[in-house]
């Protein structure tokens, strides 16, 4: 009798054992798929070198070496980071994995000059996955800074919360929340935000003739600044945008006409303090913070416009057809001692029309500094790039020297310099709600129409440049 019990015994542990087994392979077989669809559908953006399952039989354990990843957005991704080796851990029935960092994680430039990440604690990192998707990720750390090969701080920030989480609604809707709150943000501004995201496409313009440099009435919109999907308009008689350069304007770029001097370039008012006005003029003494809020929602297209949807997975992200977006920006701030900007609203991307429609609200307070220091980092970038002196510029004078892709786009940044104060104060005046020192801008779009800031066309304003 009791030989037959132990005999039942250890039949029922080795069929335990082995239904676990079944079910433990299972369980990371399916993360392994999870991990790898978000991998080739990301593709883009992420690469990795070898991905391990491992942790039989008490855990789910993620080995990434060679794991590379840019963020998707033009004003973050111009450093790859690259994360040598990390493991992701979870209980065997737990959905929450998380990740430690097993050697030190460095970026990468488009120049290919590599830097170090140093944290002051080891970040804390979570992350969950459901049908190829992150459904929940948290990120924090305690401060970080990253050095370039000569030790020197590229940016640093003293501390940093990031949780984005994602559900699958009635309909498949997806909808995923975006939070941020970085604190003491060192080497990235809102200049930085230009150089990043609009630079490079001015420069371009101006070299292909997209951004031309010519007469008030024969002057162009970049396309990149005005809907092409727009309805003509008849020309705009004596109006230059303000990358259409026009060329009875004297441009003098002597020494004394580029000096950064912040009080006289942006002619701020005398509320604003010397002090701050110097600070603006050298941003590695400005710490930044900056704070996100958003709802990026993701609806799926029915009926006869479903059949034009790509069934390749791979190209979801390259399909304005398979989703109809809405972004709802709950707050969206950006702040130092010398000014904070602030965004919120709601912008939709329709089918037939990708550029955003909707209205954002952008509240700008101390606007005379935030001005200033903008104006005063495009004359010294204008010095930077040493401007030759010339006077009286003329289209075919910087052609036949072979300066329109380089010369051109210092004028441009010279006269952005001198006319923003002037443009951005009467453009803030004709909203109500505008004050001395806070300035109130709400941007508009129509559906196929043109942006209208305080209910100013873009072309209007583009004009007083």
């Amino acid at each position: 009798m009791g030989k037959n019990i132990i005999i039942k015994l250890v039949i029922l542990l080795v069929v335990s054992a082995l239904v676990y087994s079944v079910y433990w392979f299972f369980k990371v077989g399916q993360v392994e798929k999870q991990v790898n669809k978000f991998i080739n559908e990301n593709a883009a953006h992420v690469s990795v070198g070898e991905v391990a399952i491992s942790g039989f039989p008490l855990s789910q354990k993620i080995t990434i070496k060679d794991l590379k990843f840019t963020i998707p957005n033009s004003v973050l991704n111009k450093r790859q980071v690259i994360v040598k080796h990390l493991e992701a851990k979870a209980g065997i029935f737990a959905s929450d994995f998380s990740i430690t960092l097993v050697e030190p994680v460095s970026v990468q430039d488009i120049d290919n000059n590599s830097a170090t990440v140093e944290f002051s604690k080891d970040p804390e990192i979570t992350v969950s996955f459901f049908d190829g998707r992150i459904a929940k990720f948290n990120y924090q750390d305690l401060g970080y800074r990253i050095l370039d090969a000569e030790k020197n701080v590229i940016y640093a920030a003293s501390s940093s919360v990031i949780a984005v989480e994602s559900v699958v609604g009635e309909g498949d809707k997806i909808v995923t929340k975006i939070t941020a709150n970085v604190k003491d943000i060192e080497g990235f501004d809102v200049l930085d935000i230009y150089k990043n995201a609009f630079e490079k496409k001015v420069m371009e313009g101006i070299k292909t003739g997209e951004i031309s440099i010519g007469s008030a009435a024969d002057a162009s919109i970049p396309s990149q600044l005005a809907d092409q999907s727009a309805p003509a308009t008849p020309p705009v008689t004596n109006v230059a945008p303000v990358t259409a350069l026009a060329v009875d304007q004297t441009v003098t770029s002597t020494a004394s006409t580029i000096q950064p001097d912040v009080a006289t370039v942006a002619n701020t008012t005398d509320a604003t303090k010397p002090e701050e006005l110097t600070a603006a003029a050298d941003k590695t003494v400005v710490k930044n913070n900056f704070m996100m809020d958003i709802e990026y929602a993701l609806t799926p297209i029915q009926g006869e416009q479903q059949a034009q949807i790509p069934t390749d997975p791979t190209q979801i992200q390259e399909s304005p057809l398979q989703y109809s977006k809405v972004i709802k920006i709950n707050v969206l701030e950006f702040s130092n001692p010398l000014y904070k900007i602030i965004v919120n609203g709601e912008a939709n991307i329709f089918l037939d029309d990708n550029t955003p429609s909707g209205s954002i609200a952008v509240k700008v307070e101390k606007i005379d500094t935030l001005i200033s220091y903008i104006a005063t980092g495009f004359v010294q970038m204008v010095e930077q790039k040493k401007l030759p002196v010339v006077s009286e510029v003329q289209s075919t004078d910087l052609a036949a020297n072979g300066l329109v892709a380089e010369d051109s786009y210092q004028v441009f940044l010279k006269r952005f310099a001198d006319n923003l104060n002037p443009v951005a104060k009467e453009l803030a005046a004709k909203n109500a709600v505008s004050k001395e020192e806070i300035a109130e801008f709400d941007v508009r779009r129509e559906k196929n129409l043109e942006f209208l800031i305080n209910e100013t066309s873009i072309r209007e304003i583009l004009g007083k440049f």
